[in-house]
């Protein structure tokens, strides 16, 4: 896996209306969302995945079901950089398969939290992205248990939210309002 892909980043959430805009911006990779299999396969996705990193949002993926031998195919025929997913049998598989995975975990109590850390600790995942986004003092707590880029994702709607996710020490974002994809750090935001 690319270590600068999640390393105070922003990675462009978008579907197929807004994928070439998403390919244009200084986003470092894109998170695929709504994607379909016969796009996927296109010669132009396959153009694409040469330009940027590409995650595909595999819950979201129209054309397949969530199994195993749909993430073989995924694997063979798309070869996308990694999938996104909040499904716990999904992520096991995709890492069998040798995919990068990005675990999605939506944060709504106490329980929530406990019981993502015994999913991540079971999926082994190359990433979790963390929603919503906008309360970044959560990362610091996952940090104590887990050693994996943490992204935050949901909701951004201003730079200072951005600015406040790696001031609190998350690795990246992701978000799917485009007016924020050419988001630059300040040096002193380092």
């Amino acid at each position: 896996m690319n270590a600068h892909i999640f390393n105070k980043t922003v990675l462009a959430a978008c579907d197929s209306t807004n994928l070439n805009h998403a390919l244009q911006s200084d986003a470092v990779s894109i998170i695929f969302l709504n994607a379909n299999i016969n796009l996927l396969l296109s010669r132009e996705y396959k153009e694409n995945c040469r330009r940027k990193p590409i995650f595909i949002h595999f819950d979201l993926l129209k054309g397949l079901s969530d199994d195993k031998e749909s993430l073989r195919f995924l694997k063979k025929y798309v070869n996308p950089f990694g999938i996104v997913t909040t499904k716990n049998i999904v992520a096991r598989s995709a890492k069998k398969e040798g995919l990068t995975i990005i675990q999605r975990i939506f944060l709504i109590d106490t329980t929530s939290f406990k019981k993502s850390l015994e999913a991540i600790a079971e999926n082994r995942p190359d990433a979790i992205e963390i929603m919503p986004a906008i309360a970044p003092s959560i990362v610091k707590r996952y940090k104590e248990h887990v050693n994996i880029p943490i992204i935050l994702g949901g909701l951004i709607s201003q730079e200072s939210q951005i600015a406040e996710a790696f001031k609190n020490q998350a690795d990246a974002v992701s978000l799917s309002k485009s007016e924020l994809w050419n988001y630059k750090q300040t040096p002193e935001g380092r």
